[in-house]
């Protein structure tokens, strides 16, 4: 096996995105790896807050604003998350991407020429009756490297 030199750690800022990138800095430690914490924007989401904007608001609605803005909030807060769960020797950078979550996820591993895929079972909508989260699924499924999945049981 090869060494672990990019960790990529998908946040989604569900209660297990800190565990997610604790575990991520564990294992960068471990290993001198570097941490690339990742968000993605669903794009159900944005297509959510169109409708209901234009259905109060008819054609006022900017996408492009609206993603910027959300990439602005989500990059703060996501910073925020890095200092308060990531020790600050560990290299680590923020990556927000939009559209289909598990699409965008696969996507950064290969751009991100990651060795590692951090992500928790469950996101979210933290059903309790499903094992792993629909997203965490095809992930498991399609990720071209070894997937770490927390058991976060006791949240």
């Amino acid at each position: 096996m090869d060494s672990i030199k990019r960790i990529l750690a998908a946040v989604d800022f569900s209660v297990y995105s800190s565990s997610v990138l604790e575990y991520a800095a564990w294992v960068a430690e471990q290993t001198s790896a570097e941490i690339i914490a990742v968000s993605v924007i669903n794009k159900r989401l944005i297509e959510s807050v169109e409708k209901v904007f234009n259905d109060q608001h008819p054609g006022m609605f900017s996408r492009e604003k609206y993603l910027n803005d959300e990439i602005s909030r989500r990059t703060k807060n996501l910073n925020d998350l890095i200092k308060e769960s990531v020790p600050g020797h560990i290299q680590t950078s923020a990556v927000i991407m939009n559209g289909v979550p598990f699409e965008e996820i696969i996507t950064a591993v290969i751009h991100q020429k990651a060795d590692l895929l951090v992500i928790a079972p469950k996101g979210r909508t933290n059903l309790p009756d499903r094992l792993f989260g629909t997203t965490s699924e095809k992930v498991f499924k399609h990720s071209p490297v070894p997937v770490l999945s927390l058991n976060n049981s006791n949240k």
